[in-house]
């Protein structure tokens, strides 16, 4: 039988099957070649962004913490620069305030300074009635004095006082000049009837008025039932624990009015002042009898009994008025004052 010589060997047709593997294994080297190179390549990068963006980052944080721990400095400085002291802050606070006050204040709160001082280096005490100056140093009939708007001790009478009226403390308040009202001569505005420049209490007992006359006085004294117009005033004057009685009395048929004074037992002391109908201002046919508005009582001189301030009327000029104290049993000052309002 005739050979094929087409028909090749087992060897040769297993020698060509393994040639195609060879070149494929060399195929895919070279693929996995390429592809480590991709992949080293792509690690490399991604690292490389890494390493970066993280430098980047604390370099940015540095930047942004220099900057930052500089502002807190800057700011730092600034608020040190502008530290004001808690004094200063006071200081200014009251410079505020007393700039948005007016002049009067200002002056008010100079004057209460100025008023210590006085208290401190104890000078005379200032007793004001009717806002001009009224002389207590002893018992007797006193001019009300003006102040010289021109003296270089004016200002002294610009002071805290301590007002009295109807008997009973009324308020304490700084003392002004008053605008000048003759020749350069000024008053105290801004007091009350009776005004003292230390503090204490001026009316230390109760003072009672009625409108009649206590049984005690009618009794020893028959003849006030004369008078229709009455007001008593009832005071314990010296502090011994007994009632005075001081009697405003008035007769609108006679025309004469007068006050007096008595004791504890309902004797009579004293007629304080009086005045007639004959004495009365004819030229203006104006009527004028004493009240109880011509009676101020106040411990003025502070040794714990109340002086009787009686206001005189004159036909010209200010009143005058006559102090008077009664103490252990005894009446000083003048008494029996004849007033008159004719010239």
């Amino acid at each position: 039988m005739a050979e094929n010589k087409d028909e090749k060997k087992p060897e040769e047709v297993n020698k060509d099957a393994k040639e195609p593997k060879k070149e494929e294994r060399e195929f895919k080297y070279k693929i996995a070649t390429v592809g480590n190179v991709l992949l080293a390549i792509l690690v490399i990068l991604f690292m490389g962004t890494a390493a970066l963006t993280y430098y980047l980052i604390h370099t940015e944080k540095d930047i942004y913490d220099e900057q930052y721990n500089q502002l807190v400095s800057n700011l730092n400085q600034i608020e040190e620069e502008n530290i004001v002291p808690i004094a200063n802050i006071i200081d200014t606070a009251l410079s505020n305030v007393t700039s948005t006050n007016n002049t009067s204040q200002t002056q008010q709160a100079t004057n209460a300074v100025s008023n210590d001082l006085k208290k401190i280096k104890n000078e005379e005490q200032i007793v004001l009635y009717d806002g001009l100056v009224l002389d207590v140093t002893s018992m007797d009939e006193k001019e009300l004095r003006y102040i010289d708007n021109k003296s270089q001790g004016k200002d002294m009478y610009v002071i805290t006082y301590y007002s009295y009226n109807n008997y009973a403390f009324e308020k304490s308040s700084l003392g002004t000049l008053s605008n000048e009202l003759y020749d350069g001569f000024v008053k105290v505005d801004n007091v009350g009837k009776l005004a003292i420049s230390e503090d204490y209490n001026a009316i230390p007992r109760d003072v009672k008025v009625v409108n009649t006359i206590p049984a005690i006085i009618s009794t020893n004294n028959p003849r006030v039932g004369d008078y229709d117009t009455v007001k008593t005033i009832i005071c314990d004057l010296d502090g011994n624990g007994e009632d005075e009685y001081i009697l405003v009395l008035a007769n609108k048929s006679t025309g004469f009015s007068k006050i007096s004074l008595f004791d504890s037992k309902g004797a009579k002391l004293a007629d304080l002042a009086s005045i007639e109908k004959s004495k009365w201002d004819k030229a203006t046919n104006a009527e004028y009898y004493l009240s109880i508005s011509n009676v101020q009582i106040a411990d003025i001189d502070n040794d714990g009994v109340m002086e009787l301030l009686i206001e005189i009327p004159h036909s010209q000029g200010e009143p005058t008025v006559s102090l008077i104290k009664y103490k252990n049993g005894e009446l000083q000052g003048k008494t029996n004052i004849e007033c008159s309002l004719i010239n």
